[in-house]
């Protein structure tokens, strides 16, 4: 079983004298939901999966279920254990064909990391999305020159959780202090994962997750756009909540959802 404790910190969007939140030194950023509105083609290779292998689910379940490593996600929509890695290939198929095409960067987030990067900031990507498919959607936004590192889930799907996709870029990476380093993302797995490595979380609201999700996970401040990651004197967010315990398989946190570490094959 895998688990780690939160090393917990304090981050507000003010701090105690008065002055504005700390600025980070390094960034990393989460692919679907936070850099690029991606639903379009995630969402048709959902259907079209389902329609092969005989299983239904309306758009708002899928629209959930975007962000999660893909395993976990035919998992929750009744795909057998035994079945999942072959379903999984089913969706790569279909995404890789056509649907990795049909994403659009979200207003703002071309501007966030062009002045990012011109403050000297570095920038790196942590997606649960296939790395080979991260990084040509990127390359097809015209953003991938950004970001010294982009790191996803395995081609042979043996590093799928947020945590270990995390743990490649700060192992990548010299940090002097963790509290320098932003996740920013728009999911509990980001949030926990952060959480897990004792970094900045920030939560994406324009994202695919809710402002529940995000704050109950973890998250140090909620930004409402991009424009609000370069804005020190932003006072919003969610308050700051310090958590216990968090699985590093799925990056859930430990709770009475999900109150066991999963197994290595992704099971509680």
């Amino acid at each position: 079983m895998a688990l780690t404790l939160y090393r917990t910190f304090l981050v507000t969007p003010m701090d105690q004298d008065g002055g504005v939140r700390s600025r980070p030194r390094h960034v990393i950023f989460d692919l679907d939901g936070t850099l690029a509105d991606s639903s379009p083609g995630i969402l048709w290779s959902f259907h079209s999966t389902l329609e092969v292998i005989g299983l239904e689910a309306d758009e708002d379940t899928l629209r959930r279920l975007i962000g999660p490593p893909l395993g976990d996600s035919f998992r929750m929509l009744g795909v057998p254990e035994d079945d999942v890695e072959r379903v999984v290939e089913i969706y790569r198929d279909f995404y890789a064909g056509r649907g990795v095409a049909h994403a659009s960067l979200y207003d703002g987030v071309a501007a966030t990391l062009e002045a990012l990067v011109d403050e000297g900031v570095r920038l790196a990507v942590a997606t649960a999305k296939r790395v080979d498919f991260a990084r040509q959607m990127l390359a097809n936004l015209d953003v991938d020159e950004h970001f010294d590192l982009v790191a996803g889930a395995s081609l042979d799907l043996s590093v799928t959780a947020k945590y270990d996709i995390m743990s490649e870029v700060l192992d990548t990476w010299v940090v002097s202090e963790l509290r320098d380093v932003w996740m920013v993302g728009d999911r509990h797995y980001d949030m926990a994962a952060a959480r897990a490595h004792g970094v900045v979380a920030v939560g994406a609201q324009w994202g695919f997750g809710s402002d529940a999700e995000l704050s109950e996970a973890g998250a140090h401040w909620l930004a409402a756009r991009p424009g609000d990651l370069l804005d020190e004197s932003a006072t919003g967010g969610s308050p700051v909540c310090l958590l216990g315990e968090v699985c590093e398989v799925c990056g859930a946190v430990l709770d009475a959802a999900h109150p066991t570490p999963c197994d290595a094959d992704g099971t509680s």
